[in-house]
């Protein structure tokens, strides 16, 4: 009897151990599938950031060619990149020194012919009214119309009124991408060894090849996007200018800052360009359109291939998708940032994952034929 009541608290204790073993993998995917969630929530949040700091990564990809040649003369990195940067921003100081005057002598253009727009949207105002008496069917349009401008005239406003706000924060964000891209360049190899010291010894020799190969990319696709945006914008000013189509410098930059998004971007920045030159005719905006074709096809079979090469490698067809899932997951600056992160995921899938899978291929080949075999 003592023995058998010695035993019956064992049997339940060793039941409750049972049940519990049992229970703890639903536990720790619990816990994991918390964790988890937390993570997206923290990456969620965080949107901004990291957005800041991949465009970062890109310049800093960018100048790490320039400061290699600094450092080299004798000019430590962090120096190099501060250097470049300055020089950078010089530059563009001086383009816009030299261009205020034509933009302002456009600016005034512009203004000069608000009086005659103004006649044109009111001859086109009295058409109008003669087709509504004509058909008073239109007059729910005229309600739509209205609560329609009533709307844009709201977001405007509210946009005019967040502007100041806006520019501090576009301000404060080109100064923290300045600050991180140069010291990314200046600590790039230290960033790495540290990744590479969480990684196998085994693997060490591989994942610097991925991100050597990554960093290669990223460098040369922001540098080729630079050049070719140059060239779209010097092809396309002087195709306006020989057209006759006012404003010429104004839209070249437009038509060039379009190219920072691949594919769509393009033509999503031609539309003003098209609108001033419908203003001016039919015939005008007929010659407009041909030449943004001619100039897109020549950037496609000829500029971009003799300045990028062949060495991002990707498909259009990953180029669109890229741009469209960037696009609508983070907006604009998503679209610009798609195509590098497809170029980083491609090395991945190059370097890593393709051929691991042929290795789990070429193993099953094998186990088949052993299993075949008499």
């Amino acid at each position: 009897m003592s023995t058998a009541g010695h035993q019956a608290p064992r049997r339940r204790t060793t039941g409750d151990g049972s049940i519990a073993r049992r229970a703890l993998p639903i536990y720790v995917a619990l816990v994991g599938a918390l964790l988890t969630a937390l993570g997206l929530l923290i990456l969620i949040r965080l949107e901004h950031v990291l957005l800041l700091l991949f465009i970062s990564m890109l310049l800093a990809a960018a100048m790490d060619g320039p400061v290699g040649f600094l450092e080299r003369a004798g000019i430590p990195r962090l120096a190099s990149a501060s250097i470049l940067q300055l020089l950078v921003v010089g530059a563009i100081g001086v383009g816009v020194w030299l261009g205020a005057p034509m933009l302002v002598d456009q600016a005034t253009g512009l203004a000069d012919t608000v009086p005659q727009r103004v006649q044109e949207f009111k001859g086109l105002q009295d058409s109008y009214n003669d087709l509504r008496e004509q058909y008073p069917q239109l007059a729910s349009f005229d309600a739509q119309l209205s609560s329609a401008g009533a709307r844009i005239a709201d977001a405007v406003g509210s946009r005019l009124v967040d502007l100041p706000l806006r520019l501090a924060g576009v301000l404060l964000d080109l100064l923290a991408i300045s600050v991180l891209s140069a010291l990314l360049v200046a600590k790039r190899e230290r960033l790495q060894d540290f990744a590479l010291g969480l990684v196998h010894v085994r693997h060490r020799p591989q994942t610097r090849t991925v991100l050597d190969e990554m960093w290669r990319r990223l460098g040369l696709y922001v540098r080729a996007k630079l050049i070719v945006m140059v060239i779209v914008g010097g092809l396309t000013f002087a195709a306006l200018e020989l057209i006759g189509v006012p404003y010429p410098l104004v839209l070249a930059v437009i038509v060039a800052l379009g190219e920072l998004i691949p594919q769509i971007g393009p033509w999503i920045a031609r539309v003003p360009l098209f609108a001033v030159a419908a203003l001016q005719g039919v015939t005008t905006l007929v010659i407009v359109v041909l030449v943004s074709f001619v100039v897109e096809n020549l950037k496609g079979y000829v500029i971009s291939p003799a300045v990028e090469g062949s060495q991002l490698n990707i498909d259009p067809l990953v180029v669109i998708l890229a741009v469209l899932a960037g696009g609508a997951l983070i907006g604009p600056l998503g679209a610009l940032v798609a195509v590098p992160a497809a170029a980083c995921i491609q090395v991945v899938c190059e370097e890593v994952l393709i051929p691991w899978r042929r290795r789990q291929v070429d193993v099953l080949d094998v186990d088949d034929l052993i299993d075949a075999s008499p």
